[in-house]
């Protein structure tokens, strides 16, 4: 097995040596800026001639854009980092050069035990490596992810970035699974160096927050037993649950009070992380992108995926993905505020008519 499946499997049998290679790497703003100036050097001229279509697919962590990016890459419609690209992540072309042809391991269920496989080849979301490499830390706050805006010269940087993986892929679309893209949000929508798409999904509130629970729980457990995996998922950017959650500063201060008293192991504290997170989305939303239902994407994914393509303009072969049943949450047992339940669903039924359309089976 490669060092990546190890290290995103976060179990317990990956070497001190894989360790403090990661460590040495993805962890490392010097490693990683000297890595990126040498495969610059290599290779950006050869490069440098495509003109990425960058997709960003986000929505708040267990809203299923994983399975969008999934779904997206197995049609072809576009190139994604993936598991392997750890962890050199800064010179694709150097890394695959060495690399050679390794071979790939038998997938196996991913550490959130939500029945989605994993092996190094499968598509990930470790773009936030670059934001924070490219721009520092100075958004990544003690409790909170702070909102921010690259420059023209970080959204230059991260272009080049982007030809430089498609080029070692041999595509012109790169496709981005980023929860923390609605940071920096603003930045993306009115720039003009990337041609640049928006995929955001949305999940009925109550099944979501439970999810988002349910997962914290998880990894706070694993991030006890595991002490790398804290490592790894600072590493990654990822603060949506575990030890070190933090939640999203958009600059409601009523909103940002509630989520600094509330207990995170109590189902409220996520019911108003879905009221933060999508309030935002709903005050920014564009007639440009597309919103995805998260029931949709389980019970039809593949009129879905169709509509998707059709969309954007993408040819892809006839779609023939496996529905799937997603959990069923009981309220009976969680104490929260009726009043912001309603008020969660009230918003989710207004995102909910902005949705991308599916056709009737009738």
């Amino acid at each position: 097995m490669g060092y990546s499946f190890f290290i995103t499997n976060m179990k317990n049998n990956y070497s001190l040596f894989e360790q403090y290679l990661h460590r040495l790497s993805v962890g490392n703003p010097m490693f990683n800026e000297i890595s990126f100036d040498l495969e610059k050097s290599l290779f950006l001229a050869k490069s440098s001639s495509i003109n990425p279509r960058t997709i960003f697919i986000s929505g708040l962590a267990r809203s299923g854009t994983t399975a969008l990016l999934n779904h997206l890459v197995n049609l072809r419609i576009g190139h994604s980092l993936s598991y392997q690209d750890l962890p050199f992540l800064f010179m694709p072309n150097v890394a695959s050069n060495m690399r050679g042809n390794k071979k790939v391991s038998e997938p196996k269920e991913r550490a959130h035990g939500d029945n989605i496989l994993i092996n190094e080849e499968s598509p990930e979301a470790i773009d936030e490596i670059f934001w924070k490499n490219q721009i520092g830390e100075k958004y990544i706050l003690d409790k909170q992810m702070a909102l921010h805006e690259p420059s023209k010269s970080d959204l230059r940087e991260y272009k080049k970035f982007i030809q430089l993986h498609l080029f070692k892929a041999k595509q012109s679309t790169y496709l981005t699974k980023n929860n923390n893209s609605i940071l920096r949000m603003q930045a993306f929508m009115n720039q003009t160096i990337l041609e640049a798409h928006f995929l955001f999904a949305i999940r009925e509130p109550f099944a979501h927050a439970s999810s988002l629970l349910k997962q914290h729980i998880r990894f706070v457990d694993m991030h006890q037993k595991e002490a790398f995996s804290r490592t790894y998922f600072d590493s990654l950017g990822h603060h949506e649950f575990g030890m070190h959650l933090k939640s999203f500063d958009l600059k409601d201060e009523a909103l940002n009070t509630e989520l600094n008293c509330l207990n995170p192991l109590h189902l409220e504290y996520w019911l108003v992380t879905w009221l933060n997170y999508y309030q935002y989305l709903m005050a920014h939303f564009s007639p440009d992108w597309i919103l995805v239902d998260f029931n949709d994407l389980c019970g039809r994914p593949n009129e879905v995926m169709t509509q998707i393509a059709k969309m954007w303009d993408f040819e892809v072969q006839p779609v023939n993905i496996s529905a799937y049943q997603a959990p069923i949450y009981q309220s009976n047992e969680e104490v929260f505020s009726e009043s912001l339940l309603i008020r969660c669903q009230q918003l989710y039924q207004k995102l909910k008519s902005l949705c991308l359309a599916i056709p009737s089976k009738e």
